[in-house]
């Protein structure tokens, strides 16, 4: 992480566009850098985000840091190694375990909303901010990107979003339970957007992957962005934000048909939270664990022969750019 944070601050001071992509389970830590609008990337490869290169060689270069530790002395503390490593492996096992009884939650909490939709007022309202949100957007053959704009990490739910828009994006915005139509809206704006070849980066829910949270058309300087915080708070991100649209989904919803149904609500979106508590809960102590098993391998590097690398490669990486 180091390593990669001083890569982008280099690039960063010859004026180089420079993207920071941070780790989920150390949220102060980075998995990668990219500079130059992905013209050049570095990021860490080892477990759990392996990642094998496309064209090694030719494209690509792999960097050992492993040349650069003392395996005596990381041999030394073997039993406390493994024992951290396995711990690590546990926390995060226990960790998904409750996230996946707070999908089963969110599940509940989603069928007792969907039951009081009204669809045709929903499908309407999609169709009419859909065609809003990409007018006069010309078709082309970009691939979108995807991206996340936060993730589930030791400190809680943590967001990078307040980074993402400039003050004059003009911004779709709505909001609105599980179910409602809001997920319902982004998942149709980016299938269009990948038969239209129209360019966007879309940002993804870190608790529910294929669900959508964001989508912003950087060329037009537009953004549609589900304010539901359901797990990133978007509001917070971005407080004094001035809104283009703005629609509720909870709105269009049939609220006689939810009034007998309220307790059972309330309980799910309870449970819901409960699990992701719990998880944050779990992933902390991995982080602990980490910290502790870092302690073993810091003073078995050799920093200054990894500055010398990383002084090279950053000189191989302005070779790129040339």
């Amino acid at each position: 992480s180091t390593f990669m944070k001083k890569i982008g601050a280099d690039l960063s001071a010859r004026q180089i566009d420079t993207e920071y992509h941070w780790c989920s389970s150390d949220h102060n830590s980075l998995d990668g850098v990219v500079g130059s609008q992905g013209q050049i990337c570095v990021l860490d490869g080892t477990a759990p985000h392996v990642v094998e290169p496309r064209f090694p060689g030719a494209v690509d270069r792999i960097i050992n840091l492993g040349q650069y530790w003392d395996t005596a002395m990381l041999k030394e503390q073997r039993e406390n190694i493994e024992k951290l490593t396995d711990s690590i492996s546990l926390c995060f096992k226990r960790a998904y375990i409750r996230l996946a009884e707070s999908q089963l939650a969110l599940s509940e909490w989603r069928s007792y909303i969907q039951e009081a939709c009204d669809n045709r007022a929903v499908n309407r309202n999609i169709l009419a901010l859909a065609e809003e949100f990409l007018s006069n957007r010309t078709s082309g053959t970009a691939a979108p990107r995807h991206l996340f704009a936060g993730a589930i990490s030791p400190g809680g739910i943590v967001s990078k979003a307040d980074s993402l828009l400039e003050s004059d994006f003009a911004v779709l915005g709505v909001k609105g339970s599980p179910g409602s139509g809001g997920k319902e809206l982004l998942q149709y704006v980016a299938s269009r957007i990948e038969l239209t070849g129209i360019y966007a980066e879309i940002f993804h829910c870190p608790f529910d992957p294929v669900k959508i949270d964001m989508i912003l058309l950087p060329e037009n300087k537009t953004a549609l962005v589900d304010f539901s915080s359901l797990v990133i708070d978007y509001e917070t991100a971005w407080p004094t934000r001035k809104f283009k649209r703005f629609l509720d989904f909870d709105q269009l919803l049939d609220q006689s048909g939810l009034d007998s149904k309220a307790k059972a609500i309330f309980d799910s979106r309870e449970r819901f939270a409960a699990g992701l508590r719990a998880a944050v809960s779990q992933i902390k102590t991995a982080k602990d664990y980490h910290d502790e098993l870092e302690s073993y391998y810091i003073p078995a590097m050799d920093f200054e022969r990894i500055e010398e690398v990383r002084q090279e490669l950053f000189a191989e990486l302005l070779t790129e750019l040339q």
